[in-house]
């Protein structure tokens, strides 16, 4: 973990800037171009002024970097003369600024107001603003003025204050790839629309390559949406607590305070070793439980139209469906790629059993399959559509369906040729996974935040239904989309989800995200000769990750489970 700082300003901070904001000489100026853009296809109708920077140094040869600011360009601030002594003395590299004012829809009638978009793109944590620059204003600025931007992250700066303040932040938190120094002045880290989730998030989340520089008032804003001095010592405490490598100053002063005058000490600190990357740091205890350093998602295979209900046999080897194909393919422990089956009848789901049978679900024929070694294929049950399977240790399946018109989502007990109804109710029951000491049943619920607990009879029934398991759910989702779910020997529930794998211990709370690698994870399994691979199902591909934590299946001996930790 790198040092944090924290400082306490009781008087008057002094900075070495005076003489930034005036036009020093024997330095090279940069000069100031802007426009006003209406061209928003991610927030309609709102027109808005761009003010660009542009430094002398600039070389049409070279990718320059680039610094964003939100609220527009003041020319009182003297932002530009800072960028100018900055890059002359080389302490930042050449960088171009864009300076954007947040959107305005003009009224339809000159007598009333128009409507302002600042909350609704500022404060709002979902990924429209970053999808705003990147897919627009950048583009748009690149090609209007013939500028070399490098298109790394590692090059990219993003800066607010207030509401500016948490939009740079959240655009980074949202897109590392394309934002990794980060500039927040008294961030709106409140109840806004959502906000004030984000000193838990940072928490929970494995750390990103970011890098911070925070400060907040003594006696910052407060209002009905909460405390900004309060809620940015709780993003300080947050930070410390995930290891990243960042400074929080909480100067004496209110709203906004220290904005420009911390500037330039912002600057070099965010740009300090450039161009090393910026680095994920060591992450929170309860992230590194889980995870191994230096071993984050690979890339295994590609290509597919869809893949589907993975699972993983006794030996660790991973298999899924690909239902537009019509074909089972196995991953073996050398990374090869095979085909087990085909002709499935468009299978979906795939569990194996304590016996060494395939079970294959096909929601489209209402078919569940059973395949030996050989890939040779048995009918195991009719007459349901089963969105997902899970092979119990002592024989038979659980099973869950979706509601249709008039019947709700259920979920089935399928044993000895019966097939019964063992709950229903839930808005959409997706995965199943049974805990290492088979008596807790963990069913997702797609179109809701709960995973739902039951106690699983000795007739297989289930008993003692509860919401146990709270998932987090994005501001721009109505739903965590869970799909996959599946216990590993330590007791950890592993929920694949819209934001990625979420994983919960074994008594409800989220402990632990693990962002997506790619697209919405629609399926995911553990494997691997030592079954401490995870696999994630995103789209077309493939990924995987070694963690410390390791699988259990319908083939794994029972075992106890001992409390999490906190």
């Amino acid at each position: 973990m790198k040092k944090s700082l924290y400082l306490m300003v009781i008087s008057c901070l002094f900075i070495a800037t005076s003489s930034f904001g005036q036009a020093a000489a024997g330095i090279p100026h940069g000069r100031m171009v802007n426009f006003i853009y209406t061209e928003s296809k991610i927030f309609p109708g709102t027109q808005r002024q761009v003010d660009i920077y542009i430094p002398e140094q600039i070389d049409a040869t070279k990718p320059a970097c680039l610094y964003v600011q939100q609220d527009g360009f003041d020319p009182n601030s003297g932002f530009n003369l800072i960028l100018d002594t900055l890059i002359a003395h080389k302490e930042i590299p050449v960088t171009i600024g864009i300076f954007i004012k947040s959107g305005y829809v003009n009224p339809a009638n000159p007598k009333t107001i128009g409507r302002p978009n600042r909350g609704f793109e500022y404060d709002g944590v979902g990924n429209n603003y970053v999808r705003f620059l990147t897919e627009e204003i950048i583009p748009y600025v690149k090609a209007k003025y013939k500028l070399n931007l490098s298109d790394s992250g590692n090059d990219h700066c993003i800066a607010g204050a207030s509401s500016g303040g948490i939009s740079a932040f959240n655009t980074a938190w949202q897109r590392p790839d394309v934002f990794s120094r980060v500039y927040c002045n008294s961030g709106s880290f409140v109840s806004f629309r959502g906000g004030n989730e984000y000193p838990t998030l940072v928490r929970k989340t494995e750390p990103k390559p970011i890098r911070f520089y925070m400060t907040a008032g003594t006696y910052d804003m407060e209002n009905c949406a909460g405390d900004w001095t309060l809620i940015n010592q709780e993003m300080d405490k947050a930070l410390k607590f995930s290891g990243y490598d960042y400074q929080f100053h909480l100067l004496n002063g209110g709203h906004v305070t220290g904005y420009r005058e911390h500037f330039a000490a912002a600057m070099r600190y965010l740009w300090k070793g450039w161009p090393e990357p910026v680095k994920a740091e060591t992450g929170a205890p309860r992230v590194n439980d889980i995870i191994l350093p230096g071993e984050g998602w690979q890339l295994v295979k590609s290509g597919f139209s869809q893949v589907y209900g993975p699972a993983c046999n006794k030996n660790g080897e991973v298999f899924f469906a690909n239902p537009a194909d019509d074909k089972i393919y196995r991953i073996g422990n050398d990374g090869k790629l095979s085909v087990f089956a085909a002709n499935t009848g468009h299978c979906n789901s795939l569990s194996f059993g304590a016996d060494g049978g395939l079970y294959a679900a096909s929601k489209s024929a209402g078919k569940i399959m059973r395949y030996t070694d050989n890939g040779k294929a048995t009918l195991y049950a009719q007459n349901i559509k089963a969105g997902y399977i899970l092979a119990r240790p002592n024989g038979g399946l659980y099973a869950t369906t979706a509601a249709t018109t008039g019947e709700p989502s259920k979920v089935w007990l399928i044993k000895d040729g019966k097939k019964t109804v063992v709950d229903a109710g839930l808005k959409a029951a997706s995965g199943i996974a049974m805990a290492p000491d088979q008596w807790l049943l963990a069913v997702a619920d797609r179109d809701s935040h709960w995973v739902y607990s039951y106690t699983i009879a000795d007739d297989g029934k289930l008993q003692n239904k509860e919401r146990l398991f709270w998932l987090s759910v994005q501001d721009w989702d109505d739903d965590s989309g869970a799909e996959s779910v599946c216990y590993d020997k330590e007791g950890h529930v592993y929920a694949a989800t819209r934001s990625g794998v979420q994983v919960c211990t074994h008594d409800g709370p989220l402990q632990v995200i693990l962002p997506s690698p790619g697209e919405r994870i629609t399926g995911m399994c553990f494997g691997g000769k030592d079954m401490d691979m995870l696999f994630a199902f995103c789209g077309d591909k493939i990924y995987q990750r070694k963690l410390k934590t390791h699988a259990v299946g319908a083939f794994t001996p029972w075992m106890s489970m001992t409390p999490g930790k906190l």
